[in-house]
């Protein structure tokens, strides 16, 4: 049995964390709010938060022919990448299945980094090995902070960042005596902020001190959840199971919503034969329910044919009603589509994302 790690902002957020609530993410134990995961989601649409992301997975991926591996893994081409720039891609199992997604940063001409959400080490290891390329984990040597909301950009520029910095880009570099890098991967829009975990309470309390005028909140992991499912942004583990088989065929980029994580031009990446061949009846579909109760893992229906499936389902307090996202037949994923419940509850198909990314940074 494996242990749970504390992050290294632990003894600021057991501070905060008043309630006790607290949940395991990729064996880092978080809290899952600091009092109310509405008002905190709420927060990051009104003025801004601040949370711990210290559990994503992270591994940096080094070597010479580390170009080349990620070319063989990854659903796009890294050699498109400059240092400090990133990209977010897929990689799939033989038959096209996902198994994974995720931001690739290009460090330099050799060394890239992979953050993601849930771990897939042994996969990636093993055929990075077949290149000579090494992979190695990177969760235990740093935390990891996101600044979300319309003040996001005011609060990195207090704290005396330079917040000029495009989508998908990062930069290192030292911040009073602290290396640092800010990056922008995030589907919520504002900033990450990376630091060694030795230098992790100092960052917090610099990043809190910079952001008091702000009216800022810290925000627990029910609050990004919802915050996800507001960017219909679907998370392995949570919303599907990723294809962990190398034969398994499902899920697929297209009942995920992910065609846009693959280049039609890229043309050497694992599965991506069995992914052209892939019939594509099946899609991402946003629904909203008419109260505030939510219906995660139930069947959808369109007269008396069942025709999907909701994954994850959490009350919006911006919208002030339950949604969820869907995969369902391509056949009913038209917006305004009216679908049943269990119980005779009604669902209405609506477009992706449920709202805009609370952010006020032009792109």
């Amino acid at each position: 049995m494996s242990l749970i790690r504390a992050t290294p902002f632990h003894a600021r957020t057991s501070a905060a964390n008043r309630l006790n609530a607290w949940t395991n993410r990729n064996g880092w134990t978080l809290a899952a709010h600091y009092g109310d995961p509405a008002a905190e989601a709420l927060a990051a649409r009104l003025t801004a938060i601040v949370a711990d992301i210290s559990w994503r997975w992270r591994v940096m991926i080094e070597g010479v022919r580390t170009e080349e591996f990620l070319s063989r893994l990854l659903t796009r081409d890294p050699a498109r990448l400059e240092p400090g720039q990133a990209f977010k891609a897929l990689w799939l199992t033989d038959r096209g299945g996902v198994r994974g997604a995720g931001a690739i940063a290009r460090l330099s001409p050799d060394a890239f980094r992979l953050v993601a959400t849930e771990s897939d080490l042994d996969w990636i290891a093993r055929g990075a090995a077949l290149f000579d390329v090494r992979v190695r984990e990177i969760g235990e040597e740093e935390g990891g902070l996101a600044i979300i909301g319309p003040y996001a950009r005011n609060i990195a520029e207090a704290a005396g960042l330079d917040a000029t910095l495009e989508a998908l880009n990062f930069r290192t570099v030292s911040w009073r005596g602290l290396d640092v890098t800010l990056s922008r991967f995030g589907e919520h829009g504002g900033y990450e902020l990376w630091c060694k975990a030795d230098d992790a309470l100092l960052v917090w309390n610099r990043i809190a001190k910079a952001a008091e005028p702000f009216a800022f909140g810290l925000a627990g992991t029910d609050a990004m959840d919802v915050l996800d499912l507001e960017a219909g942004v679907p998370r392995p583990g949570r919303d599907y199971q990723a294809a962990r088989k190398g034969f398994a065929a499902q899920p697929t980029p297209a009942e995920l919503g992910l065609l846009s994580l693959i280049d039609n031009d890229h043309l050497c990446f694992n599965g991506r034969a069995a992914f052209l061949l892939a019939a594509r009846r099946r899609t991402l579909i946003g629904v909203e329910f008419k109260d505030e109760t939510p219906a995660p893992h139930a069947a959808l229906t369109h007269g008396c044919r069942r025709v999907g499936e909701t994954m994850n389902s959490l009350y919006s307090p911006a919208l002030h009603r339950a949604i969820a996202l869907a995969t369902a037949d391509v056949s009913v994923s038209a917006r305004g589509t009216l679908l049943m419940l269990p119980q005779g509850a009604q669902a209405r198909v609506v477009s992706l994302p449920f709202l805009p990314i609370p952010d006020s940074i032009t792109k």
